[in-house]
Order: structure tokens, then C-alpha cells, then sequence
């Protein structure tokens, strides 16, 4: 039997079992121990006991009742065996230790089990055919600690770092011109067989006077137009994101107080080179071009370095994850350093990773605007103004969506879309065919680049592979042809790298263009269908990053985001009018969304959207009705908002689009409506909300947790809603029941229901209306 914690006995004892409320559940396994219903009598009584609310069966695992919840559907036909110690710890009434000891017990015997499929009369079977869902950072805020940030970022990068890139050197640091006399300069501090200067313990402080005597001796004098800083205290920065070790920016910017958007590189100094620590240095620095992309959305890329003692490593970041130098000694290979500072210092814009493609007015840098194709009748290019900014997304490896509101009324959307998917514009072009209602209607398109133009003439390894904090490089085969980037042969890092200091500059990638062309060149075309290792989902052998094509889509009308409702009224209305262009997209457009979240819901002024108060938008993940897997790699959702069943992989149906319309309403009153100063005077949040829950884990723990919520806690999550909204409870209910039917054994249903959507569209959307009316 397990042993228990302290913390766990005194869960226990602050929350004992209602022994009256178990006496009929003895009484029918006293009657006969094998009974399978008394077990499940049993089982959901243990669910809803508030211990097992409060017991965490382990760290980022959930709560205990929700792993019960997950188990629950292997009672029937199940073995007894696992059963029965629990079983007789209830008969004879021991105490509540030895009851929950051996409800762990169970959960650890039957707890690695998969959830099962949809089950039911009149269920939709799986097919497993759907994109598979992955990670993102985007939902933690600047307030969340280090580890977590870190934790979530490792989700999104470990599949997709490599290091020893070749041609990384060529791409990013050729020197010439100018660049070479800097160059010159600072290899004199070298005296053949190590820096000098450099300090005998790599203290932060040491290193940084270093780096800073080396940039006034060689670099400011010549002009350089990026400075070299460093913080002492993560106060110095205005955003609540961290303190850096070393960064680049703007000469001409103060050195007092820093900003995020001014950031031009991130460095990461370490006083030891201990390999072990190689994932620690590199999430530090991840957590820190996390917070330069949320500043600078829409950055194409990041540079970054760690140095750790004297072994460096130089780092780019882009939206399908960071690749590298490989390391080297800055005493053994000192050129390769002189050529990382000098380039840091004088990169252009484009080099840089910087926005090329908004043209900003040289008076007034508040204005800004694309030049974009028009995709109205007329056709040709459209010259559209940009103003305030609505949406951005915190984190790397995402579509990196940054919407601002335009000057004519619309919403201006940037996104790093996967090559393997439709296009979201092309999407709307097809809804708008059909006559679909409540949808954003498009006003303008552009292509910028891709992740392939981007990452063009550089071969890359295997990916990285994380084992614990070990650096270890996959294995790979000799090189059979120099195109093919996965079957490339590892280089030492000295042949990595072009040695020729003063050689001929490069043919460089031409430069992104503030015009925005509205379609590809056939030039372009012809690059990617010469792209030998695309991208797959099933097949490891292929390119493992993903190319994505960034775009900017002009849509209209513009709106507010569902999470600054105003009022109760505003809120129900919204989300009614969305549900109601879902129905229509789905049903008239044949096309499904799967991505709804407090982001893609907005609230309109009737008067300028059809009538409608609430609509959709951002169909990036959408899919044609029964059209095959697109191929891409995964999607990247809220997890706040997903379906119970998206995240056991079975196929998304509009049913998981309606459930996750619920997890919106259940969050904006619960969480949100707080924050939008619903409370009373004497009101006070909850400490810590029972949705935490939907934020932090496992996939598994989260669909345990949230199903656990829809089955018995639902009334607690409604407990954290502010009193002024108790009208809402109802519709919750009602809802709830609706899409969480019970079936013949009184187990609840999470699957879609074959026959008419309508089944499920119309009684949600009719409990909107009378709710409203009640308002």
C-alpha cells in the first residue's frame, strides 16, 4: 500500500470522508464484493469528495479526482482485481488514510491506461486523422515564475533545435568593408593564444567590462550603430520580464532604463562550461527572446549568444524554433568571436531580423503602413494604414499572430502559417463564395516570406535530442548529397564556418521589401518546389522544422476581443452571434474553425457587421469538411478552451468547436470578469482558480481535469463567478447538459452525436436568447 505524505494525511483529515453517504455503497458491496456497479457507485462518490479535489496525484499530474474521472470508463468489463483492496478498505469502514492509500494504489494500476475512444449509440467513430495539437507559451503572462515560462518553452523548442548549422557564419557574419578594419582592431587584443584581458574568473561583471573595453576600443569609434549593455537589477527594465544578462541595441538609446522593443540581441554569460547545463543556458535564453518577440511581434527572427567560460555559441530564433553555430572557444577560434561582436554591432535591419515590410513615416514614427494586393473586385495594390495594436501573441514557435486595428475600420492580421494548410484567406474567399454569415469579410493580402526563404543556403543537421540536461548530437550518416540537409554529415565547428575574414561578400537572399506583393513570383514558386526535405508530420526522416509562410490579411469589420465585454448582456450576446456564424460556417461553408478561443471571438457593432454584435475571425486552422489531414506538423490552440476529446487525438468535429465555446463563457465570467472590474466593492477573487487546472500539466492531466469539472465541479467553478453574474449560472447548466449528455449507464458523453448539427446549435443558441431576454 502507498504510504502518504504529511501533506497528504493533513488533506485528509481537513476533509474526511461522509461516511452516511457511503453506508449504501457498503451495503451492496458488503452484499456481494465482485459487484461492478457499486464499484462505479463508488468510484463517483470518491470523485466527488473533496479530498480527493485537493489530493495532487503528482507534480503536474492533477488532481486525484481527476484521475479517477479518467479511469472511471474501464469499470465496465474491467477485471476486479485492482478493485478489490478498496473495495474491503470501504466494507469494513478503516480509516480515511488506508481508503485513500488504496484509491492511489488504483490509480497508479489502471492510471497509464489511454481515456477511450468515443463510445455510444449514434457516436461519430475516430479516425485519427486530425492535426495533432502541440504546445505553446502563449498563454502565460510576464508574471509567471522562470520555470514555468521555461517549462512551456521547452514543449515548443525541444523538437526542433539544431546545432552546428552549416553556413550559419556565411549567412549572418561575412565582414566587409568597414566591417573588416572593426575586425582587425579587436583580434589585436589577442596575443596568439588567448584574450588578454580576458578575466581569470568569469564573473558577470568581469565579463561584461570586457566585452564593453573591447566595444569602446574598436567599435564605437568607428560608428557602430548597436551598443553593448547590461542590467543590474530586472527593474531597469519597464516590462516585468527578467533581467538580461547581455544585450545589443540602438547606440543612440539611454542606458538607465530599458524597453523590450528596443532589443537587438540577447546574450547569456555563464561562468562555468559545464555541458550538463546546456538546456538551462538555452531556455534562459529562450525566455528572453520570448519577451523580445512579444515587444517586436513582428520580428521575422532573434539573435542570441550564450558564453560560457570562454566556450561560446551563437544562436538565431525564428517562429519554427532556434538553430545555432555550434559551440567554439573564443581563445582557440578568436576570429570567430571578433566576427560575432563586430556583426552584433553593425548588422543591418534585414540581417537583423527586423520588420522591413512596415513602412513607418520618417516624421511621425506612429504612422505606419502595408502595401498590400486589394481583393476586391478591382484588384491591383492597396496602400492601408495601421493604428493601434490588438492582439500578439507570448511565444516562439507559433503562428505569431499580431493583429492591429486599420484606418478604414478593419483589422490588419500577421501570421506564420503552415506551408502545408490553406491559407486563412483562402478560407474566407471560399466562405464569402458560399454565403456564409458572421465571418470576417477580406479586404487585402500579401505574402512577406517564408521560414524556408529565410533559413535558404543553410544545411542542417539532425535535430538536437534532449536527454535530461546532457548535450548529446544525433548521430548521422555520411553526406550523399550536399542538398539533402538530414543526411548531412556533422562538421567540426571550425569547418562550419568560412574562415576567409577578408573574402568576397555573399550573394545574399534580396531583401524583404516594405511592398507586399500580393501573390509569389513564379520564381518563388520554383524555390519551394525545389525544396527537397519538406516538412512532415508522420515521417522522421524528412526536414523535422517546420516552413511556414508569413502573410499579413486585412479583414473587416474591426472589433473588440471577447475578453473586454462590458457588460453581461455584451458577452452573451457575442458569443451567441459567434455560435451563430460558426453554424453558418460549418453548415453553409462546409468549413470547420478549430480554434475557438477568447481570442478568435469578437464583438461588433451590429450596424457595420450584418447585424451580428459577435463574430468570428482567424480561420488559420480551419479545414474543409471532410477533406484529408493537410500535413502539417501540429496546431498550436488554446489549451484554456480545447475540447476534452481534441486532446485524446480523436477527430475535431463541430461538436469540440461548441465545447470550446463553453470553456470561453465558463472564463470570461469566472477569470476575466474580474479583471474587467465586474466585482463589488467587498468582492475578492480566488486566490488560486479551479481553471488553473486547464492551463498546467499534461495534455492527459488537463482532459482529466476538465472532464472531472464538466461531471462534479462545474458548480465550484460557477462559485469564483462575481455575484453580479448569477444570471449566467443557469445558462451554464443548461449547456452543460446539453452537450454533456448522460448516456444509458448514466456515464457522461463527450462524443458528437451522429445525425443534424442542428441537434446541438439550436438549443445552445435558443438558451443564449432566453437568457438575454431575461437580462
Amino acid at each position: 500500500m502507498r504510504l502518504l505524505s504529511e501533506q497528504e494525511i493533513e488533506v485528509i483529515s481537513a476533509y474526511p470522508l461522509d461516511w452516511d453517504d457511503l453506508d449504501r455503497v457498503r451495503a451492496e458491496l458488503r452484499a456481494k464484493t465482485n459487484n461492478i456497479e457499486a464499484i462505479s457507485s463508488l468510484l463517483i462518490r470518491l470523485i466527488g469528495a473533496r479530498a480527493a479535489f485537493n489530493l495532487e496525484y503528482g507534480a503536474g499530474a492533477g488532481s486525484l479526482a481527476s484521475r479517477l474521472v479518467a479511469i472511471h470508463p474501464y469499470v465496465k468489463g474491467a477485471k476486479l482485481g485492482p478493485f478489490l483492496q478498496l473495495a474491503r478498505h470501504v466494507v469494513d469502514k478503516s480509516p480515511d488514510t488506508a481508503v485513500w492509500a488504496a484509491v492511489f494504489d488504483l490509480v497508479d494500476a489502471l492510471g497509464r491506461i489511454t481515456p477511450p475512444r468515443s463510445a455510444g449509440t449514434g457516436s461519430i467513430p475516430p479516425t485519427f486523422l486530425g492535426t495533432p495539437v502541440a504546445r505553446s507559451s502563449s498563454w502565460l503572462d510576464d508574471s509567471e515564475t522562470c520555470d514555468r515560462v521555461e517549462r512551456e518553452l521547452f514543449g515548443e523548442i525541444k523538437r526542433c533545435t539544431f546545432r552546428g548549422v552549416k553556413g550559419f557564419w556565411d549567412r549572418f557574419f561575412l565582414c566587409s568593408g568597414e566591417q573588416r578594419t572593426m575586425l582587425g582592431g579587436v583580434l589585436t587584443a589577442h596575443n596568439g593564444k588567448k584574450w588578454a584581458e580576458f578575466p581569470s574568473t568569469c564573473d558577470e561583471q568581469l565579463v561584461w567590462r570586457w566585452f564593453r573595453s573591447l566595444e569602446d576600443r574598436f567599435l564605437t569609434t568607428c560608428g557602430a550603430p548597436h551598443k553593448l549593455h547590461t542590467t543590474n537589477t530586472a527593474n531597469q527594465f519597464r516590462e516585468r520580464k527578467g533581467q538580461l544578462d547581455l544585450f545589443f541595441q540602438k547606440a543612440e538609446k539611454g542606458a538607465s532604463t530599458f524597453e523590450y522593443k528596443d532589443i537587438l540581441v540577447v546574450g547569456g554569460l555563464k561562468k562555468a562550461n559545464d555541458t550538463g547545463r546546456f538546456k538551462t543556458t538555452l531556455l534562459q535564453l529562450a525566455r528572453y527572446v520570448r519577451g523580445v518577440f512579444a515587444d517586436q511581434p513582428t520580428r521575422r527572427f532573434v539573435h542570441a549568444f550564450s558564453l560560457c567560460a570562454s566556450t561560446m555559441e551563437l544562436w538565431i530564433f525564428d517562429r519554427s524554433g532556434p538553430y545555432s553555430s555550434g559551440p567554439f572557444d573564443i581563445h582557440g577560434q578568436p576570429d570567430k568571436f571578433a566576427r560575432a561582436l563586430v556583426g552584433y554591432a553593425t548588422m543591418g535591419h534585414d540581417d537583423m531580423g527586423l520588420d522591413t515590410f512596415i513602412e513607418r513615416d520618417m516624421e511621425c514614427a506612429n504612422q505606419r503602413h502595408v502595401t498590400l494586393h486589394d481583393m476586391s473586385d478591382g484588384g491591383g495594390e492597396v496602400r492601408i494604414r495601421l493604428t493601434k495594436p490588438m492582439v500578439y501573441q507570448r511565444a516562439i514557435v507559433c503562428r505569431g499572430t499580431t493583429c492591429y486595428e486599420t484606418e478604414d475600420g478593419g483589422v490588419a492580421k500577421f501570421s506564420w502559417a503552415s506551408d502545408k494548410r490553406k491559407l486563412e484567406v483562402e478560407h474566407l474567399r471560399l466562405a464569402e463564395e458560399r454565403g456564409v454569415k458572421g465571418v470576417a469579410r477580406v479586404v487585402a493580402h500579401g505574402r512577406i516570406t517564408t521560414i524556408a526563404d529565410m533559413r535558404k543556403d543553410l544545411v542542417f543537421p539532425s535535430a538536437h535530442r534532449f536527454r535530461e540536461d546532457t548535450v548529446h548530437f544525433e548521430p548521422s550518416s555520411t553526406a550523399a548529397s550536399s542538398k539533402t540537409a538530414s543526411s548531412q554529415k556533422r562538421k567540426s565547428a571550425s569547418d562550419n564556418a568560412s574562415d576567409n575574414i577578408s573574402g568576397t561578400k555573399r550573394q545574399k537572399p534580396s531583401s524583404s521589401n516594405s511592398k507586399i506583393v500580393g501573390h509569389e513570383s513564379s520564381e518563388h514558386h520554383a524555390q519551394l518546389s525545389k525544396y527537397e526535405n519538406k516538412p512532415s508530420l508522420y515521417t522522421r526522416a524528412e526536414e523535422p522544422w517546420e516552413n511556414r509562410i508569413y502573410s499579413c490579411l486585412v479583414v473587416s469589420p474591426a472589433g473588440r476581443v471577447i475578453s473586454d465585454f462590458r457588460t453581461a448582456k455584451e458577452l452573451l450576446e457575442a458569443i451567441r452571434d459567434a455560435i451563430t456564424a460558426h453554424r453558418s460556417l460549418y453548415m453553409a461553408g462546409n468549413i470547420l474553425h478549430r480554434d475557438i478561443s477568447s481570442n478568435n471571438i469578437i464583438i461588433t457593432d451590429p450596424n457595420q457587421a450584418d447585424g451580428f454584435k459577435g463574430m468570428l475571425i482567424d480561420l488559420d486552422l480551419a479545414k474543409v469538411k471532410d477533406s484529408g489531414p493537410s500535413g502539417a506538423r501540429h496546431q498550436t490552440g488554446t489549451i484554456q478552451f480545447m475540447a476534452v476529446e481534441v486532446f485524446r487525438t480523436v477527430d475535431h468535429t463541430y461538436r469540440h468547436d461548441l465545447e470550446s465555446f463553453f470553456y470561453v463563457l465558463l472564463w470570461m465570467c469566472a477569470r476575466q470578469s474580474w479583471r474587467n472590474g465586474f466585482a463589488r466593492h467587498e468582492e475578492q477573487p480566488p486566490q488560486e482558480s479551479l481553471l488553473r487546472r486547464w492551463e498546467v500539466g499534461s495534455f492527459k492531466s488537463i482532459a482529466a481535469s476538465k472532464a472531472s469539472d464538466m461531471a462534479v465541479h462545474i458548480r465550484d467553478i460557477m462559485g469564483e463567478f462575481p455575484r453580479v453574474l448569477d444570471a449566467v449560472k443557469p445558462l451554464c447548466l443548461r449547456i452543460r447538459k446539453i452537450l454533456f449528455p448522460l448516456d444509458e449507464e448514466g456515464d457522461m458523453f463527450f462524443g458528437t452525436p451522429s445525425g443534424d448539427p442542428d441537434q446541438l446549435y439550436r438549443p445552445i443558441i435558443e438558451a443564449y436568447d432566453q437568457t438575454i431576454t431575461g437580462l
